[in-house]
């Protein structure tokens, strides 16, 4: 059974407008998709889930919901059962998940990453194309801090991106206060989680104690200059892994354990590109020892020839030596 379509037009229509210029400039959504909406029941999802409802109807899209609870209060199970009723009631497929005993270190990390597979699941077994999350610009800037603080590089200061992979943010270039002038003026009921306000959370004390710094100094136009910042920053991001991509597929040499590269040619490459090329090798690991920096200096050594091993993460090795850079994974 199909929701039923509120009208194009009417209340909130300018945030709608906004929404549907950067659904069609990330070329979000694709007339007759099936999307997987998460739906948290907060100001920001609540949002989302009505602006597709409404934009549905011209794109033809058929919505389906998923709630994770988290449980990590004592009124997750009744904001569940309150979501997944009111949903059921307009025609919507709702699909729910709780979580188990999160408790313990980075708790925000664990949480988030249950809530993905069990989006990916969902979207799976129902053959949705799309998984639309909540994301605001809020969220972006927030991320960019927070990887600022912890010192990240090019792609991680981007923040969120409007798309990645089959996620959407069809509200990332809306600010959170927007998201709940819209739920008002529409007449949606939404849940506060209590978490949010958490000083716990990393996300919480850089909104708290930082993003309202700022906007308290230089307003609202500051916020969404560094939402712009980010945008930039993913552009130069996905530039640079283009081009070292063509690189890699130019340099890289199949060694049976692992890629080796010549150190001359390397070396030869702007460091960006090195750093680059080493991350493409190694593969999605994190590493905290800064491995692949220490291995990326030693390339500036170049009148040295002496062998030297770097770790990484999970049992792998670069090893810089005579005229050869190689990245292994270690038995």
């Amino acid at each position: 059974m199909k929701p039923y379509w509120k009208p194009y037009g009417g209340p909130g229509f300018d945030l709608l407008e906004k929404c549907e210029k950067t659904i069609a400039a990330h070329r979000m959504l694709e007339h007759g998709q099936t999307v997987c909406v998460a739906l948290s029941g907060g100001p920001d999802s609540t949002c989302l889930l009505d602006v597709l409802a409404r934009l549905g109807e011209k794109l033809d899209l058929t919505l389906i919901i998923a709630h994770a609870d988290h449980q990590l209060s004592d009124e997750t199970a009744e904001v569940a059962a309150r979501i997944s009723s009111a949903a059921a009631q307009q025609g919507y497929e709702v699909h729910l998940a709780r979580a188990p005993d999160l408790e313990g270190p980075n708790l925000h990390a664990r949480a988030r990453d249950f809530r993905y597979e069990f989006f990916e699941i969902v979207s799976e077994r129902e053959g949705a194309d799309r998984i639309a999350t909540g994301h605001t610009l809020d969220d972006r800037v927030e991320t960019t801090i927070a990887r600022l603080i912890h010192g990240s590089g090019t792609s991680g200061l981007a923040g969120v991106p409007p798309v990645h992979g089959r996620r959407v943010r069809p509200l990332i270039d809306i600010r959170r206060s927007e998201t709940r002038a819209y739920c008002t003026e529409v007449g949606l009921d939404f849940f506060d989680d209590p978490a949010n306000s958490s000083r716990r959370f990393e996300r919480s004390a850089i909104r708290q104690d930082i993003v309202t710094a700022i906007e308290s100094r230089w307003g609202d136009g500051a916020i969404r200059a560094m939402g712009r910042s980010s945008e930039l920053l993913r552009q130069d991001a996905e530039a640079l892994s283009h081009l070292a991509e063509t690189i890699y597929a130019d340099l890289g040499v199949d060694a049976g354990t692992g890629v080796r590269f010549p150190r001359e040619g390397l070396s030869a490459l702007p460091r960006a590109f090195r750093r680059r090329l080493l991350e493409l090798a190694v593969g999605r690991v994190r590493d905290r020892g800064g491995g692949i920096e220490a291995a990326v200096e030693a390339m500036e050594e170049r009148s040295s020839r002496r062998e030297v091993r770097f770790s990484v993460a999970s049992g792998i090795e670069i090893s810089i030596v005579g005229d050869d850079v190689l990245v292994s994974k270690l038995d």
